[in-house]
């Protein structure tokens, strides 16, 4: 089993996905690299598992050229949080444990990576990006439809708002990893005799009630700051909003998994419910409406 075919295939899987992070592709290859790390940390024993990333960095390094240093730097902060997924797993531990583990794992390791950037080599982030921003708006600039200016303001304006929202595209992006992650090596795991827990079925989905009142306070407050407002208080409940609205719009999509068993409506009906779910913003007041009143009993009788 543990120098298999299916054991190579995941190796050279993971391999070409790596090498992919020397080219555009890296904005999509980013979600599934971290799937065949998984498999293999479940696939192979430790000393196996070394040998072939040993393997895996070599080739990829050289494939890689130039990119090579950074390619490698990009797999490894990639395959730490696999491995942690990879060994909840291993244990037999639920779903919700694995995700929430690669969640917390990626998570930290951003705010590490941003840590280094803004520490050690001195880089003031919202600076750059406003710089960056700037530069690019200035050729929309100079054409001569917009006054003189327009893109510093515009460049600040929106700088601004992404490093106060940051916590929140954080948190987001490392759930998005952990999930994706987790469906796939589901997935992943048939095709080598495994087998990973699943999440608890979406009609069961029932988010604590304590949200609604934390969503009615951050609202309040943030009704209640000033629009040049700045400091922790202010980042929390700009971030705060956002995070419980997205907790809601999950359960709204629960809720409408809840309505199809209930209804004996046929499986697709609930999944084209969340198209307009995930694209209409205001939809989430549904799964907010669905925590605060006993709305399903309503259904069920």
């Amino acid at each position: 089993m543990n120098m298999s075919l299916k054991s190579l295939a995941w190796s050279v899987a993971a391999l070409l996905l790596i090498v992919t992070f020397a080219s555009p592709l890296m904005l999509l290859t980013i979600f599934l690299v971290m799937t065949p790390f998984v498999v293999l940390f479940n696939l192979l024993q430790p000393k196996f598992m070394i040998v072939h990333l040993v393997l895996i960095g070599i080739i990829a390094y050289f494939l890689a050229g130039g990119y090579g240093q950074g390619v490698l730097s990009i797999a490894f902060f990639f395959l730490i949080p696999s491995l942690a997924m990879g060994y909840i797993y291993k244990r037999g531990g639920k779903a919700r444990t694995a995700i929430s583990t690669g969640s917390v794992v990626v998570l930290a390791q951003l705010l590490i990576v941003l840590l280094i950037f803004t520490v050690q080599f001195d880089i003031d982030l919202k600076a750059e990006f406003s710089s960056y921003l700037a530069e690019s708006l200035k050729q929309i600039e100079t054409g001569g439809v917009l006054q003189a200016g327009w893109a510093v303001d515009t460049a600040k304006t929106f700088s601004d708002l992404i490093m106060t929202a940051l916590p929140m595209l954080l948190l987001l992006i490392a759930f998005l990893l952990a999930v994706i992650t987790h469906g796939l090596s589901r997935l992943a795991f048939r095709t080598v005799g495994l087998e990973a827990p699943s999440l608890p079925k979406a009609s069961t989905w029932r988010a604590p009630r304590s949200l609604v009142m934390y969503y009615l306070i951050a609202m309040i407050a943030s009704f209640a700051m000033s629009e040049d407002a700045s400091g922790y208080w202010s980042i929390a409940i700009t971030n705060l909003v956002p995070i419980l609205r997205f907790v809601f719009t999950v359960q709204a999509i629960g809720f409408f998994f809840f309505l199809a068993e209930t209804k004996k409506w046929p499986r697709v009906v609930p999944l084209l419910f969340c198209i307009p779910l995930m694209l209409f913003p205001p939809a989430y007041i549904i799964g907010l409406l669905d925590i605060a009143f006993p709305m399903r009993k309503f259904f069920v009788k």
